[in-house]
């Protein structure tokens, strides 16, 4: 995997993934670096190739671009997951690709597939790509037929499945090293949407080719402060950190989730997560449930909560809390938020690894902090609507995360 350049030296290829939720322009930034020299994969393309072979497409039809073909296609992503190995699918599209060129990989949506390209090649970098849901939406909405609910499904297997071999875009986010804001409204000029899109992420592939060019941001700089307090939590689910800093860019308190001080973690203390517990034992008891997406009366669910017929997640519909209520341990952004010790936050920024929760989001009004910043592909709806008619403002972070950190930045000398 190592490339002569010019001049005698030897450089390792870059690699490039993307993942990102539905709509948020993932395959749109794969083609604008395939312009620019990166050698483009498309996991997405070898499920569909699979699929194509399987049910005898004849050669050059198109596959037709429907709801049910999406289900069947992330049907399909899981099942040789499962069957085969974890990373199955990115092994299966990188097998015959050059491999002394740059790669731009599109369409992850496993943590064992950023796993393997991270122990495959030297220089792998996983890059989020995220958008407002409902620029999402305005973006897909024509390939869905206008039918919100399809999406809506969709959109939610992707991000939260259950599964060790199922979507977990929401997972693969959090994993990312450098989080791409693709917020912008001229999607459908496609020169116009890919001249902006590099003009963004541009100095940001140039820093990943040669780590050179610029200091941390003071953005970079916290949302890397927050995840080292995350590690701190033992959390079964999610590992949480966040910081409180000052008008003057000065860090006041931080925090991370974690069960009560008189408490052992959940993982010691019950050997379970108690609210994930308590919501699967409830889906379990619940009887002719009528799906929300299709209609379809489902007589009996099992702990996942997803339909028999298409596959959509009633747990996600039923709980839409996602059972926080039952909780057992002290949030990030409280904990945080208690660590002040009666300092006044009025004013401050709040830098959190995920968006917060309706009652992090009661503390965080009522310690006048001004500003969130978040990295989360799926927002709390309810949460986000709450902050901003209390004029909170929140905004999705953009750079270079911890993980990538001191491979990108050099302490000044």
């Amino acid at each position: 995997m190592v490339r002569t350049m010019p001049g005698g030296r030897a450089e390792t290829p870059l690699v490039i993934g993307l993942t990102g939720p539905l709509g948020s322009g993932v395959s749109t930034t794969s083609k604008v670096l395939a312009k620019k020299d990166f050698h483009r994969v498309s996991i997405s393309d070898a499920i569909r190739k699979e699929y194509h072979r399987r049910h005898t497409l004849p050669d050059g039809q198109a596959m037709p671009k429907t709801p049910e073909i999406r289900n069947a296609l992330q049907d399909l992503g899981n099942e040789m997951r499962l069957s085969e190995s974890p990373s199955y699918w990115a092994e299966k599209a990188l097998e015959e690709v050059p491999r002394d060129q740059d790669l731009v990989i599109d369409g992850i949506r496993n943590l064992a597939e950023v796993k393997w390209l991270r122990g495959t090649h030297p220089r792998f970098f996983l890059v989020a790509v995220v958008a407002p849901r409902d620029s999402r939406w305005k973006r897909i909405r024509q390939a869905y037929g206008g039918r919100e609910s399809d999406f809506e499904r969709h959109d939610k297997r992707d991000s939260e499945e259950d599964l060790p071999n199922g979507q977990q875009v929401q997972k693969c986010v959090l994993e990312s090293d450098y989080v791409f804001t693709n917020d912008d409204t001229e999607h459908n000029v496609p020169q116009v949407w890919e001249d902006k899109v590099w003009g963004k992420l541009g100095a940001a592939v140039q820093l990943m080719k040669d780590g050179q060019g610029r200091a941390a941001t003071p953005d970079e700089v916290f949302t890397a402060m927050a995840y080292a307090q995350s590690h701190a939590s033992a959390c079964l689910k999610r590992h949480v950190g966040a910081v409180i800093v000052d008008v003057n860019k000065q860090s006041l308190s931080s925090g991370y989730n974690e069960n009560p001080l008189e408490m052992l973690p959940c993982k010691h203390q019950f050997n379970y997560c108690y609210k994930d517990a308590d919501m699967e034992q409830k889906l379990i008891a619940m009887t002719d449930v009528f799906c929300v997406f299709c209609g379809h009366k489902n007589d009996k669910l099992d702990k996942t909560g997803k339909c028999s017929k298409c596959g959509g997640s009633l747990k996600s519909e039923l709980f839409r809390s996602r059972n926080m209520e039952l909780c057992t341990a002290i949030h990030a952004k409280e904990r945080s938020i208690r660590g002040l010790q009666g300092r006044s936050a009025e004013g401050a920024t709040m830098y959190v690894t995920t968006f917060p929760c309706f009652q992090c989001s009661r503390y965080i009004i009522d310690a006048k902090i001004a500003k969130v910043v978040y990295v989360e592909p799926y927002p709390v709806l309810e949460s986000a609507r709450f902050l901003e008619i209390n004029k909170v403002s929140f905004v999705p972070f953009e750079g270079f995360k911890a993980r990538a950190f001191n491979l990108i930045f050099k302490q000044v000398e």
